[in-house]
């Protein structure tokens, strides 16, 4: 097998290895796709040793191989989900942890992990037809939200993000209206539920600005670079801050589940929001597409 690893900061080496066999509970996934995350991105960036550091999360692969005590699969089945370090052509990973990917769906965009974290986070916002929401960031996750949150027959649904290609995305997947974000202050508490998936302060404030008395204000964006901070008018206005992270795993298992029905039902799909692709020898140019945002950016996939 093969596998990436990072040696230096920005600088990953391809390593090759002993092909492993899965242990009890656990099934042998030939990687078909695996996501660069964002939230890998400075870990990739920063990293200075000493030991070599391997990432990758978002999987979708084809089971080659059956551990002990695995029952209900069989060899060919496409599998998406929860494995760990994906930057590989082989992973060996538990087979509760993974669902087969709908025959209508392309491997490419059955990226299950970020699927489920988008409808884990939707699930706690307590959505209900005829509410007005708002998603503030449509990046690669902020585009999923935008298309569950339009399957919840919202009276209105817009989207907020600085990028045009995004905006006409989200608009494409369900938003009645996109803003830029300077030009979203006309609504400020004018929204039942805001969705923050910005994963930046400006974005994070300027959720809180759109809520509506006793709304709900989702934080869902990965904030990784220091403190954040809310406005205390949040709680005179009574909104009710909702985290949109969970980390138990039966809980983003049936968002999995669900996420996956609503590909088979043709409501929501990552098909246009996948818009580069790199080799596993290129993985660094896959994180280098996470600063460099490239042209029409939204999500690269390593297909090895």
């Amino acid at each position: 097998m093969r596998y990436a690893q990072v040696v230096s900061a920005g600088h990953s080496q391809i390593v090759e290895a002993a092909d492993l066999p899965p242990g009890g509970g656990e099934v042998r996934v030939r990687t078909l796709a695996s996501g660069v995350c964002a939230s890998e991105g400075p870990a990739w960036a920063r990293h200075d040793g000493p030991r070599p550091l391997r990432l990758g999360h978002e999987l979708t692969g084809e089971v080659v191989a059956l551990g002990p005590g695995v029952h209900g699969w069989s060899v060919g089945d496409r599998v998406t989900g929860f494995a760990s370090p994906a930057f590989a052509d082989m992973v060996n990973t538990p087979a509760a942890a993974l669902l087969p990917v709908p025959a209508n769906v392309p491997s490419l965009a059955a990226l299950g992990e970020p699927l489920a974290c988008v409808v884990e986070a939707l699930s706690r916002c307590a959505l209900t037809p005829g509410q007005r929401v708002a998603v503030v960031g449509l990046g690669f996750m902020g585009l999923i939200a935008v298309q569950v949150a339009a399957g919840r027959a919202p009276a209105r649904l817009v989207g907020v993000d600085p990028l045009p290609h995004t905006r006409d995305l989200a608009l494409a997947l369900g938003a009645d209206e996109v803003r830029a974000p300077e030009e979203a202050a006309d609504f400020a508490a004018g929204f039942d539920v805001v969705i923050e998936f910005s994963g930046k302060a400006p974005g994070l404030k300027l959720a809180g600005d759109l809520v509506t008395r006793h709304g709900t204000l989702c934080v869902a964006g990965y904030h990784q670079d220091g403190p954040r901070e809310l406005d205390i008018e949040l709680w005179y206005r009574s909104v009710t801050i909702v985290n949109g992270f969970s980390g138990d795993r039966w809980r983003v298992m049936a968002a999995l589940n669900e996420g996956l029905r609503l590909m088979a039902d043709r409501r929501l799909t990552l098909e246009p929001l996948v818009t580069h692709t790199v080799s596993l020898d290129d993985v660094d140019r896959g994180f280098g597409y996470l600063t460099e945002r490239p042209a029409g950016f939204v999500k690269c996939v390593v297909t090895p």
